[in-house]
């Protein structure tokens, strides 16, 4: 079975497309690896998604070292706790078929062979999730973790309980690996990363809630 991105980026009629993506610095062989969309959820509106930024950057390098070529887009988000109580507030629940339907026509439009979601707050997290579920690729979402406390006023407060921001950037890299090669070997094509771990064995993340 050939890759699903090979639609677009092999053969000769494709060389206008692949044009397009060695202007950004794919090369031949980058467009001969699965490639992966890593569809983030960041945005600098608040900080429940501020730090996808730099947690795509470790999925990206488990993608590689796996043997695929990630290319990332972003979607919408609107936070429910910064938009309450304004007009703003409506927007929320639009946005979760609008954050659907983007990585959808996303994964669609440019064939990937497989999507890694990158969610966090309020609707990113079913939004991404009614995606992949549209999608006939594989796929998984990857959640950046919990904030950290703050040190404003709190309307109730719990004796030494410890927020943990996330998971392990290796637990991020193994997933990536992991999508990748379980997509090279549906496909039948050749794995180029000798040393990869194989799939499913990731890393387990530490637990969200530590109470001493």
């Amino acid at each position: 079975m050939k890759l699903n991105s090979y639609t677009i980026t092999q053969g000769r009629d494709r060389a206008p497309a692949r044009s397009y993506l060695k202007a950004i610095g794919f090369t031949d062989a980058d467009l001969k690896k699965p490639i992966i969309g890593i569809a983030n959820t960041w945005t600098e509106t608040m900080n429940c998604n501020y730090n996808l930024r730099e947690l795509a950057a470790k999925v990206k390098e488990g993608v590689r070292a796996a043997g695929g070529t990630p290319m990332e887009f972003n979607t919408i988000a609107i936070s429910d706790g910064i938009t309450m109580g304004t007009e703003g507030m409506k927007t929320s629940l639009v946005s979760r078929e609008i954050i659907a339907d983007s990585i959808e026509l996303m994964a669609r439009g440019h064939m990937f062979d497989g999507i890694v979601a990158m969610v966090a707050c309020d609707k990113t997290i079913p939004g991404a999730a009614m995606a992949l579920l549209r999608l006939n690729t594989p796929g998984i979402v990857l959640y950046g973790g919990s904030i950290l406390l703050g040190s404003g006023f709190v309307i109730f407060a719990v004796p030494r309980l410890y927020l943990l921001a996330g998971w392990r950037a290796t637990f991020l890299v193994s997933a990536g690996m992991a999508l990748t090669a379980a997509i090279i070997w549906l496909a039948g094509a050749p794995n180029v990363t000798s040393g990869a771990a194989p799939p499913g064995r990731f890393r387990e993340p530490p637990a969200t809630l530590r109470c001493p």
